[in-house]
């Protein structure tokens, strides 16, 4: 039936265009000559009717064609995705490559903790901005330490950090809270390494709903004073995205996520990273947390390496990749 209709169509486009072809001449030419031209339009039209028949045959071929054309193959089934990345190859990786941000602030008689991690191998670190402000603070002295306990392990420069000024809403964390620091030296005076461990960080991923990333830094807040300096220990954890958000009036894009609580809700966490459990590469930086208790009450907020990489081409022109290639 579907090809009689078809063929029906055709066929009926096919006479339109006969009709709109050989409309029949002014009616006074017609009169004027009548026996002659109704001999020549019986031969038009029968060449016409025979014309026809041969397009519906060659129409209906087509059709018929059409039907004996193999189908497309079958589109290939997708692609595996490559195989997780080992979480003890993680933890053991960011053994040398996330850091613990430790301040003390001799002014206010204050310790500060932080999370900070390595992002390059000549040694440049992705953090906050409100803790790489403390590098730039006189009255303050910075470490940063690393492995599990937490040691002394090297100082470090503050190469890019972006006006603080700005605030996401009512809250106190800044629009632009992300910065790079640069190791100078070693605690033990060593000379620095050719080469230091890091993280790749994808400046293109979008993380999904529901999906989940690993999370890595040095929570404090539920440590005493004595412990966190003696005994801080990284913190490797599986955290779920809840939600996307926007720090600014453009809901079209997302330069943030909410992510459910879980152990590294915490302060101290601020500076932490976020990775795909693909390939295990930074794909978020720790920001802030939601009010609760609890860290199961709370919710983590991170911004995605994306918007990092955005301020950065924002502000000097060039993305976190082509910076860290061109910086002394």
């Amino acid at each position: 039936m579907k090809q009689f209709l078809l063929i029906a169509a055709l066929v009926l486009i096919a006479a339109s265009v006969f009709v709109l072809k050989f409309e029949p001449p002014p009616q006074e030419t017609v009169i004027s000559s009548a026996p002659a031209l109704k001999t020549e339009k019986k031969q038009e039209d029968k060449k016409i009717v025979e014309n026809l028949k041969e397009q519906i045959n060659s129409l209906s071929k087509t059709v018929k064609d059409l039907k004996t054309i193999p189908p497309p193959p079958a589109p290939s089934p997708t692609a595996t995705p490559p195989p997780a990345v080992k979480s003890a190859d993680i933890y053991n990786k960011a053994l040398g490559a996330v850091l613990n941000v430790f301040c003390l602030d001799r002014k206010a008689n204050t310790y500060i903790f932080g999370s900070a991690s390595i992002i390059q191998s000549k040694g440049y670190i992705l953090t906050n901005g409100h803790l790489a402000m403390h590098f730039k603070d006189p009255n303050t002295e910075c470490l940063l330490r690393k492995g599990s306990p937490a040691r002394n392990f090297a100082r470090a420069k503050v190469v890019w950090l972006p006006d603080q000024t700005p605030k996401i809403g009512v809250s106190e964390i800044p629009k632009n809270d992300g910065a790079i620091l640069k190791i100078t030296e070693l605690s033990d005076g060593s000379p620095l390494p050719e080469n230091f461990e890091y993280f790749d960080v994808n400046k293109n991923y979008v993380p999904k709903i529901g999906e989940k990333l690993y999370s890595l830094n040095y929570p404090s807040e539920f440590l005493g004073a004595e412990i966190a300096l003696t005994n801080m220990n990284l913190v490797f954890t599986i955290g779920a995205v809840d939600s996307f958000l926007t720090v600014d009036d453009n809901a079209a894009d997302a330069e943030g996520v909410y992510l459910k609580g879980e152990l590294s809700a915490q302060h101290g966490s601020s500076g932490g990273i976020f990775l795909d459990v693909q390939k295990g590469d930074i794909v978020g930086l720790f920001v802030g947390l939601t009010e609760g208790k609890t860290t199961t009450d709370r919710m983590q907020f991170m911004f995605m390496s994306s918007y990092i990489n955005r301020i950065l081409i924002e502000e000097k022109g060039m993305g976190i990749a082509e910076y860290l290639a061109t910086n002394p």
